[in-house]
């Protein structure tokens, strides 16, 4: 009697691939029974059973998942990259955060210590704020909160605020006589 065993297959994995390094993911495959590995645990480490990955530093890791052969037959494996990202930072932000509506300093410009940010404002009635070049314009008085946007890739964006505050400029009157 001959038996012949079917090769073992790893399945197609799938799971998110670009995570940050305050978060997790778990990886899966469509073949039930494998195990996990990661191939640099010093980027990432991984559940053997449940695919979980755990990220400890940044960088990219190769998971494999490996399915046993039998009756002769060797291991299946599929692998699949995790890259590990570091969280965006905001910076420290600058900026002189008292203006005049007209006349004497009316504009400022804020700055972050972060490069590669946008800027928005909370009330384009008070200031208009240039997206990239931080400077301020006084629309009204009042005061808005501006805040400066660093883009996360695989992670939550950074946002650090600033305000400013826009002063009526002074009236001298009416001279009567």
């Amino acid at each position: 009697t001959v038996t012949v065993t079917a090769a073992p297959s790893a399945g197609t994995l799938s799971g998110t691939d670009v995570i940050c390094s305050t978060s997790s993911t778990t990886f899966s495959s469509t073949t039930i029974g494998g195990t996990w590995s990661s191939g640099n645990t010093a980027i990432a480490t991984i559940n053997a059973s449940t695919g979980v990955i755990t990220p400890v530093s940044t960088g990219t890791a190769t998971m494999t998942y490996t399915v046993t052969g039998t009756g002769g037959c060797t291991n299946a494996t599929a692998t699949r990259d995790v890259t590990i990202t570091a969280g965006p930072v905001a910076g420290t932000l600058g900026g002189t955060q008292s203006i005049c509506t007209s006349g004497g300093t009316n504009t400022t410009t804020f700055t972050s210590s972060s490069a590669g940010g946008t800027w928005s404002t909370s009330d384009a009635t008070v200031a208009t704020i240039d997206a990239n070049t931080g400077v301020i314009s006084p629309v009204g008085a009042g005061t808005a909160t501006m805040t400066y946007t660093v883009a996360g890739s695989g992670c939550p964006d950074a946002t650090a605020t600033r305000t400013v505050t826009v002063t009526a400029a002074p009236s001298a009157g009416t001279l009567s006589g």
